[in-house]
């Protein structure tokens, strides 16, 4: 889907599923802003719209991207819905979702689903908090209970973000900060990668087991 504004209203239902893998779905962007797709300023997923990437089969679940142009200060990406992109019943491994740009804002009713496959999020800054930040204390557990997630807090201004080269962009300075206690009881990991820093208040903690990753980009 490709458009300056995108809306995918509650009655919304995408559909690339296949017996041996999912497939792809692309919303706004590619993966990373990489590719020619023209790139959205504003992509909305309301509460109960539906993408489903999964293989229903034996076979690796598929690839999501909801994108917004993170290079436009103006560019929002607004995720309230259902997205999948599971492995097979019978064998494979998670599929990849991605929700970006240059503000973030995840809804209470969000549900990213990709059996322990990956889930990136890619704001200029992003912040953990129970109210106010991009994602909740709360939320972000239980969303790591079905995914491993990757948070990155980048000040890239090229068409290529990767977590490693990193390019000044004026005004934002790429931090993540936890402002509420975040847990989980699965053994998925959470990863962090700022261009800035990664901090937190008094009451800023999170629960890790022995497999989370906690870290700042080079």
């Amino acid at each position: 889907l490709e458009g300056d504004e995108i809306v995918m209203d509650r009655n919304s239902k995408i559909e690339a599923k296949g017996r041996t893998g999912g497939g792809v779905v692309l919303v706004g962007g590619d993966w990373q802003g990489s590719g020619d797709m023209r790139q959205a300023t504003k992509v909305t997923m309301e509460a109960g719209a539906t993408i489903d990437a999964s293989a229903t089969d034996n076979g690796d679940g598929g690839k999501v991207v909801l994108w917004s142009d993170i290079h436009n200060a103006d560019s929002v990406t607004q995720v309230n819905g259902s997205i999948k992109a599971e492995a097979g019943p019978n064998g494979g491994n998670g599929g990849k979702v991605e929700t970006s740009g240059h503000s973030l804002k995840l809804g209470d009713a969000v549900q990213v689903k990709t059996g322990a496959g990956q889930w990136l999020l890619d704001p200029y800054d992003f912040t953990v908090a129970v109210t106010g930040g991009t994602i909740t204390g709360a939320s972000l557990g239980t969303l790591l209970d079905g995914n491993n997630i990757t948070i990155i807090a980048s000040t890239t201004s090229s068409a290529a973000n990767t977590t490693t080269t990193k390019y000044g962009a004026a005004g934002v300075s790429g931090n993540i900060t936890i402002n509420d206690a975040v847990a989980w009881s699965s053994a998925n990991v959470l990863t962090l990668q700022a261009a800035g820093a990664i901090s937190g208040n008094s009451s800023g903690t999170l629960t890790m087991n022995s497999t989370t990753t906690d870290r700042k980009s080079t």
